[in-house]
């Protein structure tokens, strides 16, 4: 935006033909103090030449004879124009640009000038013209005033400062820099069973400042966190042979080590814990490229861009933006796995290091081989490196053991440690996102961590996200409405609340029962009612022949 103000403000002409014009200038002048004839006439002589007036002549005389340099007679700009307007007209246009043109919302100069040549005629005074408004913008506001004032978007701003503070680094790994990036190219992964998934995924990489190699990166499906960026600091501070040669690449990719100092911005997986904690531990000091430092983080913000160019040139790549893509199919055409694209990479950062750097005139793998070599090494394992940036939390024990994502996590070395629970206070525990069968606990008495699996016995991988979607989906499936909820508990309620008997309607009740159980006169009065008469029993006639 200032940048366009300052074209409409000032028109200069071509440097070229600038430069053209004094230098031609300069042989006139020159020919008058050398003094080839009289002054008078070679004055007259120079003004027709240059198509000047004398009183031009002399004035340019006048700059040229101290130095006699070319320089003195360019254009000197604001300085030698004479402002034409009254004083009060400047006032009207330096109070209407403030009021109207240099605000938040950023209106166009052109009904800011038609408000000003109304205002100049409401006051009797002769209207200005566009141009000779916004020849006066430069003079009366500073383009960081201008940036500031009409522009909410901070960049504006740190385009006009300068940048001192870039990171120097005189040996490898003196700084190294850490970003993410998403990649330009989406990657097609078939899922047995279920189809396929097409996505983008997430790049983070660690480049040495010093020698411009990049150390090591890490590819992850998931948003940058602290376990992308643990992955690709272990795979940066390791060797690498084991690695490539599990992937079938067969070409060496030397660089690792422990930087001594890390350039990050100021994401929140940078700032956490387990980072900074992770940090302290390798003894790697950490410096936050803020606003206003952002171009603290150039090299590895190239060399990302560098590898998305690499991949834009395959199927599916989704190019740096919309318009970019066009109407380019960029799902239908993915064709690289996961695990290809993870290859694809490794060998465009082999092919990087191995390329000479067009500016510095340098390759970034012979710069390490020639100033590596003293470098301190240690054998540094990756699984403890992963272990020390992993998103880290504190538990209890209980006899149960560690409870953490509404499991419980047993070991018997944990069990041995129950009686003392009360002494011990809370244990350090670190968790791999990717798969939370198991946790890592660090044992009190080695104070190195130890692999502690699920109480329940289901010890397969189970990645965090998964865990946490299966109990959203039961929770969903045993979900009851809030009436649902209370409906038995107000009928438990409407049963101990009922209505309770007045006391003169228990006394009643309790005369009623008294009085019906109380021995009545009548039922001594009362006659006696005969026994019914006993049927007489009929003897059955007996022959002579039965008793046989």
């Amino acid at each position: 935006m200032p940048s366009r103000l300052q074209k409409v403000a000032s028109t200069p002409l071509d440097a070229d033909e600038t430069w053209s014009a004094a230098r031609r200038t300069a042989r006139e002048l020159d020919r008058v103090l050398d003094g080839s004839g009289p002054r008078q006439v070679v004055i007259d002589r120079a003004a027709a030449e240059l198509r000047l007036s004398t009183r031009q002549v002399y004035n340019l005389l006048a700059r040229y004879r101290a130095d006699r340099r070319v320089t003195s007679l360019l254009p000197d700009g604001e300085r030698t124009r004479k402002r034409r307007l009254r004083q009060d007209i400047e006032e009207i246009i330096a109070t209407t640009l403030r009021e109207q043109w240099l605000v938040l919302e950023a209106p166009p100069l052109a009904p800011v000038v038609a408000e000003i040549r109304a205002r100049c005629e409401e006051a009797g005074l002769a209207a200005p013209s566009y141009v000779s408004v916004a020849r006066r913008v430069p003079g009366l506001f500073s383009p960081e005033e201008i940036a500031r004032k009409r522009s909410a978007n901070p960049k504006h701003l740190h385009r006009l400062k300068p940048r001192p503070g870039y990171i120097h680094a005189a040996r490898p790994l003196d700084a190294c820099q850490i970003d993410h990036t998403p990649t330009d190219i989406n990657f097609v992964e078939v899922i047995e069973g279920s189809g396929s998934f097409v996505g983008r995924a997430y790049l983070t990489i660690v480049t040495d400042v010093a020698t411009r190699c990049i150390l090591g990166f890490c590819l992850t499906l998931e948003k940058p966190s602290a376990l992308s960026v643990a992955l690709c600091l272990a795979q940066a501070m390791c060797p690498k042979e084991g690695w490539l040669a599990a992937r079938g690449i067969p070409d060496g990719w030397p660089m690792f080590g422990r930087p001594r100092l890390l350039v990050t911005d100021s994401a929140k997986e940078f700032k956490g814990h387990a980072f900074q904690r992770g940090c302290e531990d390798y003894g790697i000091d950490i410096r936050y490229r803020d606003r206003g430092r952002v171009h603290q983080g150039g090299v590895v913000e190239r060399l990302l861009g560098k590898l998305n160019a690499v991949l834009a040139t395959q199927p599916g790549s989704t190019g740096r933006s919309v318009a970019d893509r066009d109407e380019y199919p960029a799902e239908r055409r993915a064709r690289l796995s996961f695990a290809d694209l993870e290859r694809c990479i490794t060998l465009a950062v082999i092919d990087h290091n191995l390329q000479e750097n067009a500016k510095r005139v340098k390759v970034p793998a012979t710069e390490w081989e020639r100033q590596a070599r003293d470098l301190p090494r240690f054998n540094d394992d990756p699984m403890r490196i992963l272990l020390a940036f992993m998103p880290r939390t504190e538990r209890r024990i209980s006899p149960q053991g560690v409870s953490m994502f509404a499991l419980d996590y047993y070991s018997p070395w944990l069990g041995a440690l129950v009686p003392q629970r009360d002494r011990l206070g809370k244990l350090e525990v670190r968790y791999d996102p990717r798969d939370i069968s198991h946790v890592y606990i660090r044992d009190p008495e080695t104070r190195e961590f130890r692999s502690v699996e699920r109480r329940d016995g289901m010890l397969a991988p189970m990645t965090r996200w998964e865990h946490e979607v299966d109990r959203m989906h039961r929770r969903a499936t045993n979900a009851r409405s809030n009436v649902d909820k209370v409906a038995l508990r107000r009928r438990i309620a409407g049963i101990a609340n009922g209505p309770k008997p007045s006391k003169a309607e228990l006394r009643n009740a309790a005369r009623r029962i008294h009085a019906a159980e109380a021995p009545k006169p009548y039922d001594a009065m009362r006659p006696a009612t005969p026994a019914p008469a006993e049927h007489p029993v009929r003897h059955k006639r007996r022959l002579p022949v039965e008793d046989w």
